[in-house]
């Protein structure tokens, strides 16, 4: 009897609230000082998981009015800049500094660009998803190797396609998250990012920029992050 009321006060004890959890995000990240006074975004995403945008590429982001910058190239080596809203998803596409007026191939383009920033932005930037509590599941806590992980669930659909549930594993003691793991509809592991060089990006935010699958060995990349002061207006409405 007294090994099971030990037991289940551990567990209790153990078990962190979604608000607890949600503070130890944050503490991870640096607080929130330096992602709430930063608007502007500037980084880059090299990836072997989109083969549509496999290329290096790079946005600038103004979180504010959510205009976007797109610039990348094609398999023609062509310069492609894409200039679109994420709140709306309306945008205009450029190859060489020209419009494309052929209005199904902009439209396919940049529906796959802001895909592709919806997709990136779920791995780099943890406040736009893990942030608010109402979002998440608390698991039981796990232990890998020597370390305590607090578990959590969210399911999100950062793109167009089906919902999918993600794990993520969060050092109890720093708050950063060490592990995502994506499952498909049948609870498998689809994914499993292990995430590594965290960067001082602007402001004291400390984000990972690379996210290495360990069971296939996909990759993404974040080269270049960086919280920025100003950003001319110029950059979100011309090529």
């Amino acid at each position: 009897m007294l090994f099971l009321l030990s037991f289940f006060s551990e567990k209790q004890t153990s078990a962190q609230t979604k608000d607890q959890i949600v503070d130890l995000i944050w503490q991870g990240l640096g607080g929130k000082q330096g992602w709430n006074e930063a608007r502007y975004f500037m980084f880059s995403c090299k990836s072997n998981l989109n083969k549509t945008l496999s290329r290096e590429h790079a946005y600038i982001w103004d979180r504010n009015t959510g205009n976007c910058r797109f610039e990348g190239t094609n398999e023609q080596e062509q310069k492609i800049i894409a200039l679109f809203n994420t709140e709306n998803n309306k945008g205009r596409a450029f190859v060489d500094n020209k419009t494309i007026n052929n209005s199904d191939s902009a439209a396919l383009l940049i529906s796959s660009i802001i895909n592709a920033f919806n997709t990136e932005t779920f791995w780099l930037f943890p406040p736009r998803n893990l942030t608010e509590s109402s979002l998440l599941t608390v698991k039981e806590a796990e232990l890998i190797g020597s370390v305590r992980y607090n578990v959590i669930e969210i399911r999100q659909s950062p793109t167009d396609s089906a919902e999918f549930r993600t794990k993520i594993y969060i050092d109890t003691n720093t708050g950063r998250i060490f592990q995502w793991q994506t499952l498909d509809e049948g609870g498998y592991i689809k994914y499993n990012f292990v995430t590594s060089d965290f960067k001082d990006v602007g402001g004291g935010l400390t984000l990972a920029t690379t996210f290495t699958d360990t069971n296939d060995g996909f990759f993404i990349k974040f080269p270049i992050v960086s919280a920025l002061i100003n950003v001319e207006s110029d950059k979100f409405s011309k090529p």
